[in-house]
């Protein structure tokens, strides 16, 4: 029974229906004693500004699609940043309509392997684009948390435990990871006595194969550890890159209450800023497909705060449909697209050796070359 249910959510059609019925019920609530009201404000919204969002959206993606360009051409130097907007908008898609955000990197990679990247680099790609921008967002939503934590721990505090807790697990995994791949003790206590206290409680169910999933995983992100050291004007670019992909995403509400002539101005840009950055937080505890239902209701209770019940109900619902249900559309097409185009052969007489250096990473273990 349990292995069906697993199967269940582990199927794309019906994660995209589980998508839309959450929403329509949070919609269907949100908006039932409201519809005259917030129909009215779409009727007279601003087109210009819609477009503004629209076109912001695109250049996030492109953002994206350039840095992945950024770090493919350290071993592949024909990669083009039109392959990587490409591969950016796969990863959205696949983001969205899979639980936890857990398959965007799995059809990263196959589009990595049709755009002539293999396997081998992909991997190591994605692991550098994950702590780059796992570890920006931690620094990016603690400055936002310094600069703004009187005013929204008066005005928040029933969200602010929940807004902290999930900033603790954004920084936890980029900690661990680094615990793990600089601190020999650490590493060795956890592939001994940690994992054997996992298996005793049977919350491991295979020692040997977690031991050497361990050990590839923590092999893949030492190298990107050396990216980190021998690359560093390339990784100031990235962490720019991510820093204005955040800000983007982030300040997109902000001009949903443009659209809908909602006044607001430029002085509230950092609040809305920061609410959108502490939903981003309270979302890591959502494990539904693109976390619908919990993302809306936790959006409009937050701005709430700063808008009528009203406003905020119309900015999300103008928000939601541009970050979210405009990705699945245009990520579909282009995956559809993607699938259809001839596989890119790999040339490996085309491939630049790579400069990153061998190092010994916690394990023991030498990392070899990329």
């Amino acid at each position: 029974m349990w292995k069906k249910i697993k199967e269940l959510f582990k199927s794309t059609p019906f994660n995209i229906a589980l998508i839309f019925a959450l929403t329509g019920i949070v919609f269907y609530i949100t908006v039932k004693d409201q519809a005259g009201e917030i129909l009215q404000m779409f009727e007279n919204a601003d087109l210009r500004y819609i477009l503004l969002i629209f076109v912001i959206l695109i250049a996030e993606k492109c953002l994206l699609g350039w840095g992945l360009a950024t770090e493919c051409k350290q071993s592949h130097p024909k990669y083009r940043v039109s392959q990587g907007i490409v591969n950016a908008y796969v990863a959205g898609l696949f983001n969205n309509i899979t639980p936890g955000a857990s398959g965007g990197q799995i059809a990263q990679g196959y589009i990595f392997k049709k755009q002539g990247i293999p396997y081998s680099n992909s991997i190591g790609v994605l692991w550098l684009d994950f702590i780059v921008y796992q570890s920006t967002m931690t620094i990016y939503v603690l400055l936002l948390l310094v600069l703004r934590f009187g005013y929204f721990y008066s005005n928040y505090s029933q969200f602010f435990l929940i807004v902290i807790a999930g900033f603790v697990v954004s920084s936890a995994i980029i900690v661990f990871l680094w615990m793990l791949a600089r601190s020999p003790r650490f590493y060795t206590w956890l592939t001994t006595t940690g994992i054997n206290i996992g298996a005793k409680l049977r919350i491991v169910k295979d020692r040997e194969a977690t031991l050497n999933k361990l050990d590839e995983q923590l092999q893949a992100f030492g190298r990107e550890i050396v990216v980190l050291q021998t690359h560093k004007k390339m990784i100031i670019q990235l962490v720019f890159i991510t820093a204005a992909r955040l800000t983007i995403q982030y300040s997109v509400p902000f001009f949903a209450a443009k659209a809908l002539r909602i006044p607001v101005g430029t002085d509230q840009l950092l609040n809305i800023i920061s609410l959108s950055a502490f939903v981003s937080m309270v979302n890591a505890f959502l494990p539904m497909p693109g976390s619908s239902g919990g993302t809306e209701a936790t959006f409009v209770l937050m701005y709430s705060t700063i808008f009528s019940s009203v406003d905020a109900t119309s900015i999300m619902i103008l928000w939601r449909v541009m970050t979210f249900y405009l990705v699945l559309v245009i990520g579909s097409i282009v995956f559809a697209w993607a699938k259809t185009q001839k596989d890119v052969p790999v040339d490996t007489e085309a491939r630049v050796p790579t400069t990153f250096a061998p190092e010994v990473y916690s394990g023991g273990e030498e990392i070899q070359e990329r």
